[in-house]
């Protein structure tokens, strides 16, 4: 018996979807600003044919909204992330490894990791099928994770949050 392949290639004729597809993307995270009280232009920081990103505040965290438009993918992504923690020197290996308890127990749609000497957290997916509800809950779960673990981990690792830095 054959198994069935199945093939990661995108159909030629979806090529001209993507860059659809980036636009739709663009407009669905500026409606959901829009909805959330914020002025998507006085948000937005880079626009160019294949990147634009915005940038917030919730509490002491800031937040970066990506769309992006991969080529070498042929895909669009929404991607959110906050630079919660600038890691004090020395011993880093109890901070990396509270990062991955926390990556593991539970931390939806959400995960930590490490950036030059910075601590962030990112939520990325792909922008197809992608809806203003699931915009507004990935920058809502995303901007509260960071909020509240910039405090966190530097109380209990050092460091300075990374909105102080």
């Amino acid at each position: 018996m054959l198994t069935p392949r199945w093939s990661s290639q995108q159909p030629q004729h979806l090529e001209g979807h993507v860059e659809q597809l980036f636009s739709s993307t663009k407009q669905t995270v500026e409606a959901t600003l829009k909805r959330l009280g914020l002025d998507p232009a006085q948000a937005k920081v880079k626009d160019t044919e294949d990147q634009a990103t915005y940038t917030l505040m919730r509490g002491s965290a800031s937040v970066l909204v990506t769309v992006v438009h991969r080529a070498e993918q042929k895909a669009t992504f929404l991607r959110i992330a906050s630079p919660v923690l600038v890691m004090a020197e020395g011993n880093r290996e109890p901070l990396y490894r509270r990062l991955l308890e926390l990556n593991a127990g539970g931390l939806a749609n959400a995960a930590f990791g490490v950036m030059g000497d910075k601590v962030v957290v990112v939520s990325e997916r792909p922008a197809e099928n992608l809806d203003s509800g699931e915009v507004e809950q990935m920058l809502r779960h995303l901007s509260a994770v960071a909020d509240t673990y910039d405090d966190r981990l530097t109380k209990e690792f050092g460091g300075k949050r990374a909105s102080d830095a």
